[in-house]
């Protein structure tokens, strides 16, 4: 190995050799076993870079912080205080009260001294970084590990060393890697000694771990105890554990001549028997029994108890009644079958979606016979009432304004696990005028209403409880929404019903066989409505948001989500499949136009086919950061008695969760020039086809009471409306038209960055976009943008913030 140490150290210590900083770390020679895996042995990470580049910022602010940093102060203070509190203590030991102040009071004092001792003061704690410093202790351990790492991976042979370099006042570490020939597995066999267990771990053989002729890796070894564990305690064996598992590797295999790119390896699993009893135990299910207990921590002898039993589970009831029928869909665990782990997690899992207990706890007696399983609840209150104000934060054209939500819940309203729930929400806020720059009152009021229930509400018999297993649900809602704005006063009501599966935690399944809606405009300002004549006029049909209208449609949505959201990145998808069908029932049931009209005057009626589909990919780039690509696509057609869908049935683009440099809902359509009111105002550009994209890298700055991230992103996409008939020129289409000639010259394009402040329950966003390509201008426009006003709309590109809660996607 070479060392190699150039002129020129970052800092001097008091008494000793120059110290370096710790520089990049990379890997030569490895072929098979990846950077990213040899990357995570290596716990010394290097002083954060900007965008990749020799720039340390957070070291930088950190020296810049320690000039006026002292230690040595920090630490008399220390003292001082502790002195100052053992003394306090002293004077006060016998007041009870005032020596917990004092303890509260001094504790908090001598936690955040003690902190700016240890790890700098404020500014070099939250905005800086310390330095990292190359050991070549630390060098010599990693080597060890590395090494350690490729013989549990199958390179019995490998030699590792080192090479270091220094550039930029940094060392560099160069591993040099050489893993020579792998292990494999040459023959794989089994030795249990119970008959049962081993038919059990034969048939399913296939799902193993451990395979002929896969390369040798000792995480396989692991996973493989894991999985029969899980096997044989899904199939009755409930005191069964991994302890029981062993191996035993033959490595003294001599290869033939013509195999000696790789060494060969046997294994042998045994499956040893427990001590003395010679067998695993089989357990049954023997008996189950769910017990709802008092509320809080209230005694057992102030409640009269209730016991019921409903296919062979018994049930007991203290106060609060839950009918044993809806239950027992969720209990898994079940008299007769054989103990199996998965529904043992399984019947939590459903129990706890249920809304209506605040814990679910359970316990297994071993008998001669087999398992007695009790299963114990503590339930929610009843009634719930939950409140909240805060500030709407509109971007575009408004100004914050506060808001109110009122809820109200009800829990096993019949007895059935049901919930009701009443949420009232009102908002006020400073909205602008449509053709002038003044500020107006914009008023807010909606109701909304839903009764939900656990099970699939069908009529036919039995087959309403089948699917407890999959958290199957039920809501019928009621709602009523009004708003009132200088231009309008519009209400609508609302009434739908939706089932819901969720086969597992990352499925979701919501079907509306019933959702209709009647749109009520009651009041147009004069200038309003004119403005909405010249729009049609233009082929923007904003206005038919304002008729009476009647919307019926039947939906279906599929999630499929493995982001949690919570904790460091990880590699995991989202996909969403949204299909509407509009107006379905009217070319099933003509007359009922007549029958809907009757009570509520002549009414809009629509009927429209629309998909939607948004699939993003998250992968991982280190601990803290994320790549994360989205597509986003969609179309509506309408057909029938309207020749347009309803308003809120088209797509936009451009807004904080599209293409970022555009206001929101005012991108496109296709090449269409802006649409502006006679006050220079721009209105929003509906499309039937959307199709959109984004790219974003996140990663941390610093942690201030929660993590304050940033975002790189590039934005495309775009909207479009569908040609009315075949047309035979270009000149017969409408600049917003899709045309496969002409759309990939349509595509916005969008740049920026953004700030992103994590406070876990909630991520306050802002973003900043700027436009690359413009479709309308069809040319790239980043010359355009001017730094002396980067925020101001009257330039041809500008800055565009956006300000949104939680993430773009």
């Amino acid at each position: 190995m070479a060392l190699s140490v150039l002129p020129g150290c970052v800092r001097l210590s008091a008494d000793g050799p120059k110290r370096y900083l710790l520089g990049t770390t990379t890997f030569k020679g490895n072929s098979t076993i990846r950077d990213g895996e040899l990357e995570d042995l290596i716990p010394q990470k290097p002083n954060r870079r900007f965008l990749g580049l020799p720039i340390f910022p957070y070291l930088a602010l950190y020296q810049a912080a320690e000039v006026t940093y002292s230690k040595e102060d920090q630490q008399r203070k220390l003292t001082a205080l502790t002195q100052e509190y053992q003394q306090k203590t002293t004077e006060y030991q016998n007041s009870p009260r005032q020596l917990k102040k004092i303890q509260r009071k001094y504790g908090r004092k001598i936690a955040r001294t003690k902190r700016r001792v240890e790890e700098g003061n404020d500014f070099m704690r939250i905005f800086g970084e310390p330095p990292v410093y190359f050991s070549q202790d630390d060098v010599l351990k990693n080597t060890e590990k590395i090494r350690g790492y490729l013989f549990n991976n199958g390179f019995f042979e490998n030699k590792v060393t080192y090479e270091t370099d220094t550039s930029f006042k940094r060392i560099r570490i160069t591993y040099m890697i050489q893993e020579n020939r792998p292990t494999l597995l040459r023959d794989v066999r089994y030795s249990i000694a119970d008959a049962r267990v081993d038919s059990l771990v034969q048939n399913e053989k296939n799902k193993s771990w451990l395979k002929t002729k896969d390369r040798y890796k000792g995480s396989s070894f692991e996973e493989e105890r894991i999985r029969l564990e899980t096997l044989l305690r899904d199939n009755g064996y409930y005191g069964f554990s991994r302890q029981y598992i062993s191996y035993l590797v033959n490595d003294t295999i001599t290869a033939p001549q013509t195999d000696s790119l790789y060494k060969q390896v046997d294994v042998l699993l045994r499956v040893e028997n427990p001590g003395s009893e010679g067998t695993f135990t089989v357990y049954p299910v023997q008996s189950v029994q769910f017990e709802v207990l008092p509320p809080g921590n209230w005694p057992d002898s102030l409640f009269r108890k209730d016991t019921t039993q409903y296919q062979d589970i018994r049930y007991i009831f203290s106060e609060k009644e839950f009918s044993p029928r809806i239950l027992n869909g969720k209990m898994l665990i079940r008299p007769g079958k054989l103990y199996s782990q998965q529904d043992e997690r399984e019947t939590q899992r459903q129990l706890s979606l249920t809304d209506q207990f605040r814990f679910v706890n359970y316990t297994f007696d071993t008998t001669a016979q087999g398992l007695r399983g009790y299963f114990r609840a503590i339930p929610l209150d009843k009634y719930q009432v939950s409140a909240d104000v805060g500030v709407n934060v509109i971007q575009l054209q408004q100004a914050p304004g506060p808001f109110a939500n009122l809820s109200y819940k009800i829990r096993n309203v019949f007895n059935g696990l049901e919930n009701f729930e009443v949420n009232l929400r009102g908002g006020i806020e400073a909205v602008t005028g449509f053709n002038d720059g003044n500020l107006y009152r914009s008023q807010e009021l909606s109701v909304n209403t839903s009764l939900l229930f656990p099970q699939l509400l069908f009529p036919a018999g039995s087959f309403r409880y089948r699917f407890g297993r999959f958290n199957p649900r039920t809501q019928v809602g009621l709602g009523y929404n009004y708003v009132n704005r200088p231009e309008y006063a519009r209400s609508s009501v609302k009434a739908a019903m939706t089932y819901s599966l969720q086969p597992s935690p990352v499925t979701f399944f919501n079907l509306s066989l019933l959702d209709l809606n009647i749109l009520n405009t009651t009041r147009l300002a004069p200038e309003f409505d004119s403005l909405l004549s010249s729009l049609q006029s233009q082929g923007n049909n904003l206005r038919n948001s304002f008729l009476r209208s009647f919307v019926s449609d039947i939906n279906f949505t599929f999630v499929y989500n493995t982001n949690s959201f919570i904790g460091p990145p990880k590699n995991a998808q989202y996909l969403r499949v949204a299909l509407e069908s509009g107006g379905t029932t009217l070319g099933l049931f003509p007359g009922q136009r007549d029958i809907i009209n009757k009570p509520f005057g002549n009414l809009q009626f629509y009927q429209y086919l629309r998909w939607n589909v948004d699939y993003r990919h998250y992968w991982p780039v280190g601990r803290r950061s994320s790549f994360v690509a989205r597509v986003n696509s969609g179309n509506v057609y309408s057909y029938g008695v309207s020749s347009v869908p309803p308003y809120e049935k088209y797509f936009f683009a451009g807004g904080s969760n599209s293409v970022r440099a555009w206001l929101p809902r005012r991108l496109g359509p296709g090449a269409s020039p802006p649409r502006l009111t006679p006050s220079n105002f721009s209105v929003e550009a509906p499309g039937e086809l959307l199709l959109e994209g984004n790219l974003e890298f996140r990663g941390r700055l610093f942690r201030f009471f929660g993590d304050v991230n940033y975002a790189l992103f590039l934005d495309a996409g775009n909207v479009w409306t569908l040609p009315t008939a075949k047309n035979s020129t270009p000149a017969d289409y409408a600049p917003g038209d899709f045309r496969w000639s002409e759309f990939t010259r349509q595509i916005a394009l969008g740049t920026g960055f953004g700030i992103r402040y994590d406070l876990q329950y909630f991520v306050l966003r802002f973003d900043f976009g700027l436009k690359v390509y413009d479709p309308y201008r069809q040319k790239f426009v980043l010359r355009d943008f001017s730094w002396q006003k980067p925020f101001s709309p009257s330039q041809p590109n500008f800055l565009n913030f956006n300000l949104g809660v939680g993430y773009p996607f």
